[in-house]
């Protein structure tokens, strides 16, 4: 009965530090004094085959009195003890390959060849070891080590229950060092991934960095670039062959495009870095359409395109005026290079009362349903639909930035087309002014370090 209650103790022990979530290193250390102390033994160890050095390796001594005396005696430290697979004389190496249990009286036979015989009696006789008993520790069918445990008493006392519940003992600790094993990978898998994560961080700070110091000095000259183009068409002090005026008009239309990308790019990496500022306030949507239309007219007029404003009288927004200014030049700009000539543009409104709807509809190119879902990711080129249809090109960042704005304003934006040729509409929500907004508009505002000054209008 006493050798029963010492085993469901012990269990229990060994439970509680398989439940821990513990490392493997605190597993091994635990389980070997989890034995020793609750079955009286003098002293346990815990060793473990190191297949890949072809060594059986001590990972773990209890912390008894019998121990710490038996320590002070070996030749080298306990860490570093180590018996290679061969040496067939040791009873740990043969419990291992023999898959046997062994019992000895001569403490020499589970310390040969890392100790000499002398040293292994003087440990035996200092720490009053009788008998030593060699138990194989399997996991998953598959030896890996043994546990050691020396007794102050000879072997013949022991009962065959004792024998046998100890074995029972010993595939409980091939069970928790496998759980420990487990989570010891998992843990470090997680470290892994927590550091490859940091370095992420790291290398997408510095790509915002590089965007943004490469977006500022590439904006310099191309804007100078840009100006001296146009002066020297439009501004000229000799008279221009028509080659040397399609050579400058080709260059200011190139660069203006690699304005447009430098200006996307570094609008991109500000909303996804979060340093953009959102300024909302009350404004009236229906005049800001009509000063957006004003500023396309003439672009309207060129491709011999209608552009049609629905008149509704609908509440003002709260939003932040000249990022829904950017939005509306963006949708507007896109209906304009995808509707054919002799096409209509009409910017309708709705309302509910809550939120206030504006489309942009026209009678162009149109999108395939399959294309319909990738158009507010960044870089969407649908090269079989609406994208190839652009004469002008596009850095395919108009539309994710437009989409980002609206959000970031409490608002949604989406697109119906029926398929090719069938015309596209665009359509933007925002709210609606209301005391309770007004009343918490801090909570509508959105902090940040820096603010996008501009977002020009540029194909999807």
């Amino acid at each position: 009965m006493e050798a029963r209650n010492k085993a469901l103790t012990t269990l229990r022990k060994l439970d509680e530090i398989m439940m821990a979530s513990l490392g493997f290193e605190d597993v091994a250390q635990k389980v070997t004094d989890a034995i020793a102390y609750e079955l009286k033994f003098n002293i346990g160890v815990l060793a473990l085959v190191d297949e890949q050095r072809g060594v059986l390796r001590r990972v773990a001594i209890s912390r008894t009195y019998s121990t710490e005396k038996g320590k002070r005696l070996q030749s080298s430290p306990f860490e570093k003890t180590e018996i290679r697979l061969v040496e067939t004389r040791n009873l740990g190496i043969r419990a291992i390959l023999e898959k046997k249990v062994y019992v000895t009286s001569n403490l020499y036979d589970v310390l040969v060849p890392a100790e000499s015989e002398e040293t292994a009696r003087k440990i035996q006789e200092i720490g009053n070891i009788k008998s030593s008993l060699v138990y194989p520790v399997s996991s998953k069918g598959k030896v890996i080590g043994v546990m050691i445990f020396s007794l102050d008493k000879h072997s013949k006392e022991l009962s065959i229950y004792e024998m046998e519940m100890m074995k029972k003992l010993i595939d409980v600790v091939g069970i928790a060092l496998d759980n420990a094993q487990v989570y010891q990978q998992l843990r470090d898998i997680t470290k892994q991934l927590a550091q490859a994560n940091e370095k992420l961080k790291q290398l997408d700070k510095l790509k915002d960095d590089f965007v943004s110091i490469a977006s500022h000095e590439l904006r310099t000259p191309m804007t100078a670039i840009r100006s001296y183009a146009w002066m020297a068409l439009h501004r000229s002090d000799i008279p221009l062959s028509q080659r040397l005026e399609r050579y400058l008009y080709r260059t200011l239309i190139s660069t203006e495009r690699l304005i447009n990308l430098v200006n996307d790019m570094l609008n991109v990496s500000r909303i996804e870095s979060g340093k953009i500022e959102i300024d909302p306030k009350p404004f009236d949507i229906v005049m800001l359409v009509k000063e957006v239309c004003e500023e396309v007219k003439a672009k309207a007029d060129e491709k011999k395109l209608k552009l049609e404003l629905l008149g509704h009288k609908v509440p003002q927004v709260f939003a932040d005026p000249d990022k829904v200014h950017q939005v509306l030049l963006n949708l507007v700009g896109n209906a304009l290079k995808f509707t054919y000539p002799g096409g209509i543009i009409s910017i309708d409104f709705f309302t509910d009362g809550q939120v206030v709807e504006v489309s942009v509809k026209d009678n162009g190119a149109g999108i395939s349903q399959e294309d319909l879902s990738q158009l507010f990711h960044k870089f969407a080129r649908l090269d079989n639909s609406y994208i190839s249809l652009s004469t002008s090109g596009g850095t395919g960042l108009g539309l994710y930035i437009s989409k980002s704005l609206i959000e970031l304003m409490h608002g949604r934006i989406w697109v119906k087309s029926k398929g090719m040729d069938q015309g596209s509409t665009f359509t933007f929500s925002l709210p609606v002014v209301s005391q309770e907004i007004l009343q918490h508009a801090n909570a509508f505002k959105i902090e940040s370090k820096g603010e996008v000054k501009s977002l020009e209008s540029v194909a999807i």
